[in-house]
């Protein structure tokens, strides 16, 4: 009896294995076969393909996992961007002005994002003013500091050599893979991810239930601060220069990340939330190289990625739809049935 049972375990988890795997594959299928039409080459020509394509992945995966944890519970937290220029700027500039090479500036600046993601959180405990609101003024605030602490330059990485492993690709996957399993470990098998299902599934519930919601709600806060800075090191590493920008333009890296995390969420039905960002965002990245080789300018891939966007939330959003009228179906389908059973017990 047991055997039975574990073998129907085991084909499950193959089958959900399968279904999150098929996400990236269908992906690069479609784009492999549209840029061999159109354009008579590959997705992927050279190893700088891949390495861009690898340090892309790295960017978008840790901002839409920080995004994920404060979205997930009903809070959107418009200072990310911020917090992730800040972290970049300010604790990059330290760490080379004090002569650190890669180690140094990444420790620094994931510190000032632990910092800044903190004190977020402790200010929506404290003040309580609605998330958005709250992170629209933080992420003002933190814009100036990393404005004025830069002294309008930002952050200059050219020209630094002891910072050069902050461009490579396997930083950026090594990194990918630490932030998946330590999600994954969070959310499974600690007390926090306990909470944070919890706290997903009904606040009130959760709290009456002696959940301290502040507390966790800071935690999240501070986790967001701590992954989008390394987002901020990789795309700085890669450009070679991050601006200090005034006007909530920081907020422009979190946005186009939500797609990401959206479908992470959708695919973690087959295997777990982190799992389910890192191959939506490889999804998602493959589709915007293929266009990239398609010819399609940065503003048409824009276009094309936040219309697939769009889709994808309304077929979300009217997906009871479909499970209605596959039940009315099946219903009718029995009932047509059971009439006809009823007909030739009659006629006999």
């Amino acid at each position: 009896m047991m055997i039975p049972m574990q073998n129907a375990k085991v084909q499950e988890k193959i089958k959900h294995m399968l279904y999150t795997l098929a996400f990236p594959f269908v992906a690069w299928i479609i784009m492999e076969v549209l840029c061999l039409i159109f354009q008579d080459r590959h997705v992927f020509n050279s190893i700088l393909d891949i390495q861009n394509y690898a340090r892309n992945v790295g960017i978008s995966v840790c901002t839409a996992l920080a995004l994920s944890y404060n979205l997930g519970n009903g809070r959107f937290d418009m200072s990310l961007g911020a917090q992730r220029m800040m972290s970049a700027i300010i604790g990059g500039n330290l760490a080379i002005s004090l002569g650190f090479g890669t180690a140094g500036v990444i420790v620094f600046a994931v510190v000032i994002g632990i910092i800044g993601g903190a004190f977020v959180g402790i200010l929506f405990v404290t003040t309580r003013i609605p998330p958005m609101v709250l992170g629209i003024g933080m992420a003002l605030v933190y814009e100036c500091m990393a404005f004025a602490g830069s002294n309008s330059q930002g952050l200059q990485l050219y020209g630094v050599p002891q910072v050069a492993g902050l461009s490579s690709m396997y930083l950026a996957i090594g990194v990918v893979v630490a932030a998946v399993l330590f999600v994954m470990v969070l959310d499974r098998y600690t007390k926090f991810g306990f909470y944070n299902r919890a706290i997903s599934g009904s606040q009130k519930i959760a709290h009456n239930c002696g959940i301290n919601i502040f507390t966790h709600a800071v935690g999240c806060y501070t986790i967001g601060g701590g992954l989008v800075a390394f987002s901020g090191l990789f795309d700085a590493g890669f450009k070679g220069v991050m601006g200090a920008e005034l006007g909530f333009s920081s907020n422009s890296s979190v946005m186009t990340n939500c797609f990401p995390m959206f479908l992470g969420k959708f695919i973690a039905r087959w295997s777990s939330e982190a799992v389910g960002i890192l191959f939506a965002t490889m999804s998602i990245r493959l589709f915007q190289l293929g266009l990239s080789v398609l010819k399609f300018s940065s503003t048409a891939q824009q276009v094309f990625t936040s219309a697939l966007f769009l889709i994808f939330l309304i077929v979300r959003a009217n997906e009871f739809i479909f499970k209605q009228r596959r039940a009315k179906s099946q219903r009718i389908a029995q009932a047509i049935e059971k009439r006809a059973g009823l007909a030739n017990l009659a006629q006999a």
